[in-house]
């Protein structure tokens, strides 16, 4: 059984109301202090950590040919049954997928795909924008899986962005900026 720290008073301090007190000050400090404002998606984007799971991506080999040996361990695991494939064979025998999509309007970003998938293929990357208006944007194909951004080497920092406005409407970041600032940093502590 997990113990907390809770910190007990006396009879003088119920009188006095200490944790009222107590509570009213940690208050007051937060509302007094400098405020930790994140200028998302207008001129900042937080990179994040290695172990997010955002928007999937596919591994490719040295041949720029995808690892996925359309085996369907993916979509049989899946459970909103969000992943479709459809194997080929290829001239030299091996098997490929002709059809890879993911509707990204099911997907419930577990990562069951990726831990089923024997050919290390399918991953759960970093990009976590993926609002749209449109449904029919959010069913994603084997070149947009390719194509989509990896895992982030440093995460945990917000990077200086600028919003796309005439694209995909999602931040982009700017070129030539290696470092950010760490936004926990930022935040006050007793």
């Amino acid at each position: 059984m997990a113990r907390t720290g809770v910190k007990r008073t006396g009879w003088i301090g119920r009188i006095f109301f200490a944790d009222l007190l107590a509570g009213l000050r940690l208050t007051l400090g937060y509302m007094l202090s400098k405020t930790v404002t994140h200028h998302y998606p207008d001129f900042e984007k937080w990179v994040p950590y290695q172990r997010h799971r955002g928007h999937h991506f596919m591994n490719t080999n040295e041949k720029g040919e995808v690892n996925c040996v359309a085996c369907g361990l993916c979509s049989t695991i899946c459970p909103c049954d969000c992943i479709t494939v459809i194997p080929f064979e290829t001239d030299d025998g091996d098997r490929r997928p002709k059809v890879f999509d993911i509707d990204l309007a099911r997907c419930l970003y577990c990562g069951l795909c990726e831990d089923a998938c024997p050919a290390d293929a399918i991953k759960l990357g970093q990009e976590y924008e993926v609002s749209t208006t449109d449904r029919s944007t959010l069913k994603v194909h084997l070149d947009d899986l390719i194509a989509a951004p990896r895992k982030s080497e440093t995460g945990g920092v917000v990077k200086p962005a600028k919003l796309d406005v005439a694209g995909n409407q999602h931040s982009i970041l700017q070129p030539g900026t290696s470092s950010g600032h760490d936004w926990w940093s930022r935040i006050r502590r007793q």
